[in-house]
């Protein structure tokens, strides 16, 4: 063997090691990045869900839902007296929503009726805020995908991916400066467009424009009003705790749940409400009617599964995959 072949055959051991080796770093620097960008737009998203909350501001946004675009305008307060909210319909029935540390009141011209629950059990507001974002990181894929303008200001654009089949995704443009959440989309698993929210005028609230800020709907002495409160608080605790779920898809929980009595009859129906922090499914439980939903259907974003249980009909109904809700209606199961 020449002399000269010895450096030919070391050259042909050390590339193929290098070259290995560089794809390590290469693979593991792009690693690295993804948890940095994920990293990133979890902490925007968790800003954006503070601001939401502890800000005061005043804005329009229209919202698309079944293919139908409502305009509403929104004013919310932060200050010494707590949180207080105002959203107006802009179009079609002037329909008024308020809420405060204690109390939710909806105001609805056209049946003449103002109706005043616990804000605590209702959701007032179609502009989402999640309470827990690592928690969701476990379930979802975030990441920072690209800048925007909207409604005059300079935005963030966040994708957030669901890991499985059981959740929709989202995509949420937040301020830049001041971490709003300008405009939503919430998205199938096939990425189609089912909800959309879209700020078209959005600002910081002075102390001057808090002080004027009133809770109390311009209502008439024709108005009927209609307390849920004293009915709410008696049958929340006669839930049937035999009523179980016997699976859930990962990172959803039992929120709540409550029973109703139904009107003009003895029968109730039982509630129980199901999250994952981002995802919400509403179970109810009747006994079974004429009027019972049997199988899947679905309206825009939501989905609904009906299915038989002895006597009794169980429904589950969200914005949620039709995987989901049958899920879990079919994990609902009664022990004796």
């Amino acid at each position: 063997m020449q002399r000269n072949s010895y450096p030919l055959m070391l050259m042909s051991l050390v590339k193929p090691i290098s070259f290995s080796l560089l794809l390590l770093l290469l693979t593991l620097f792009q690693l690295g990045a993804v948890s940095a960008n994920s990293e990133e737009a979890i902490n925007r998203v968790q800003k954006m869900s503070m601001a939401m909350k502890e800000l005061s501001y005043k804005g329009r946004f229209v919202y698309l839902q079944n293919n139908q675009l409502e305009s509403m305008s929104i004013i919310h307060v932060k200050d010494s007296q707590g949180t207080r909210e105002r959203l107006v319909s802009m179009n079609g029935e002037a329909r008024e929503i308020l809420r405060d540390n204690k109390n939710l009141t909806c105001v609805w011209p056209s049946s003449r009726q103002v109706v005043v629950d616990q804000s605590s059990q209702l959701t007032a507001s179609p502009i989402w805020a999640p309470d827990d974002v690592k928690r969701l990181a476990k379930f979802y894929d975030f990441s920072v995908v690209g800048e925007d303008r909207v409604a005059d200001h300079d935005a963030i654009i966040i994708s957030i991916k669901p890991k499985d089949k059981f959740r929709y995704g989202m995509t949420v443009w937040l301020d830049k400066n001041n971490s709003l959440l300008l405009r939503s989309v919430l998205f199938d698993e096939l990425e189609h467009t089912r909800e959309q929210i879209m700020f078209t005028h959005l600002a910081l609230l002075h102390y001057d424009d808090q002080a004027a800020f009133s809770v109390i709907p311009e209502i008439d002495s024709g108005y009927a009003l209609i307390r849920s409160h004293s009915e709410r608080e008696s049958i929340s605790l006669l839930s049937d705790a035999k009523w179980k779920l016997e699976s859930l898809p990962g990172g959803f929980r039992i929120e709540s749940s409550f029973r109703k009595k139904k009107p003009n009859s003895n029968d109730f129906t039982q509630q129980m409400i199901v999250s994952d922090g981002m995802a919400s499914v509403s179970i109810f439980i009747e006994r079974t009617s004429g009027q019972s939903l049997s199988g899947e259907s679905s309206m825009g974003a939501v989905n609904a599964f009906g299915t038989r249980f002895n006597d009794f009909t169980v429904t589950a109904i969200g914005e949620v995959p039709a995987v989901t809700v049958k899920t879990l209606a079919e994990s609902t199961v009664y022990h004796q």
